[in-house]
């Protein structure tokens, strides 16, 4: 029996009893449901999240074309016409409805074996959806591969799947994901519109894409980095381990890999800014970010000073600035664009 006062929004969105209610009510889920949130009401808003992530998946059901059912079925009549032409007589003596039930045994394998095997040999249907979030707001959203990303402000990404080789995200801003590992063992592959890549199985990480570098944290699993120089070379390849991170320049393409805190990389999706040796020169590109904000200080010595510590993230620009101004005890000013 599911334990569904245990489940998460990432559970209840993978369950296919639940799914079904979602996509496809019906007297008795409804029954069903209605009568578990109200003995339940505490998980009202894990509902409500989980609700919302399994209406963005795009869900597509097999249907087997007329074309494939004709040759299904002619195969299977051939396969019990020359059964028939083999038979073997049966005695008087022998029950005579063995050949029956040995005849629709072989029928029901055959139907089995036919069916899988043809869907094994479909053409494989491509996928694409495309996710974004505005200045100050963050969301979270479910892949069609069933893999969960976490979209910082002012991102935006777009999801392919040509084959059962590989799934492909182009990626413009910042996102933590968590990629689920998938039974053909496809590649996730993330592109940052630059000249570098993350390609990844199954895994958690982050991939900040914003401003002039990039900086990838890895949490959980093992991602492999291409950086391609220059066009028509052959791309160099990094690898990371659970709390490495490595950071490019975009503008001269130099790299460094070193140990992080990948969780505390995510802590965003948590609500969370966490700053070590922050500068003032981190929160004006932080404010530009998420909220297309641009400010500035009066004395640019003050941008490389750094603190440490974290603060609570307010997705409304002026309280996030106020925040901001109290903990570098300076004053910031709009800057034109």
């Amino acid at each position: 029996m599911n334990q569904y006062h245990l489940y998460t929004i990432r559970d209840f969105a993978l369950d296919e009893y639940f799914q079904e209610w979602v996509l496809r009510p019906d007297v008795k889920n409804t029954w069903y449901w209605d009568n578990w949130q109200k003995e339940h009401p505490e998980k009202k808003e894990v509902i409500a999240a989980a609700i919302r992530l399994v209406k963005s998946i795009q869900f597509r059901e097999y249907a087997m074309p007329p074309a494939e059912k004709e040759v299904l079925w002619d195969n299977i009549w051939d396969s019990i016409a020359t059964e028939s032409e083999h038979e073997t007589v049966i005695p008087a003596a022998t029950h005579r409805h063995f050949p029956w039930k040995y005849a629709a045994a072989v029928v029901i394998l055959l139907v089995a074996g036919t069916l899988w095997f043809m869907r094994k040999q479909a053409t494989f249907t491509p996928v694409t959806a495309s996710m974004a979030t505005q200045t100050g707001q963050t969301k979270h959203f479910l892949l069609p591969d069933s893999s969960e990303v976490w979209l910082n402000a002012s991102s935006k990404i777009q999801y392919t799947q040509k084959d059962l080789n590989a799934r492909e995200v182009w990626l413009d801003g910042e996102a933590w994901f968590h990629v689920k590992h998938t039974a053909a063992n496809s590649r996730f592959i993330v592109h940052t519109y630059d000249k570098l890549s993350v390609e990844v199985l199954g895994t958690q990480f982050n991939v900040n894409n914003a401003g002039d570098k990039i900086a990838v944290a890895l949490q959980e699993g093992s991602i492999k980095l291409n950086i391609t120089e220059q066009q028509g070379q052959t791309p160099t390849q990094l690898y990371l381990r659970p709390g490495e991170a490595l950071r490019y320049n975009k503008t001269d393409g130099a790299y460094t890999k070193s140990k992080t805190d990948a969780d505390k990389a995510g802590a965003w999706t948590r609500g969370q800014l966490i700053m070590e040796d922050y500068t003032v020169a981190d929160a004006i590109q932080f404010m530009q970010q998420v909220f297309d904000r641009h400010v500035t200080v009066k004395d640019k010595k003050t941008l490389r000073y750094g603190i440490s510590g974290s603060m609570p993230i307010s997705y409304n620009a002026d309280t996030m600035l106020i925040q901001f101004e109290k903990a570098f005890n300076t004053r910031f000013f709009r800057q034109d664009k």
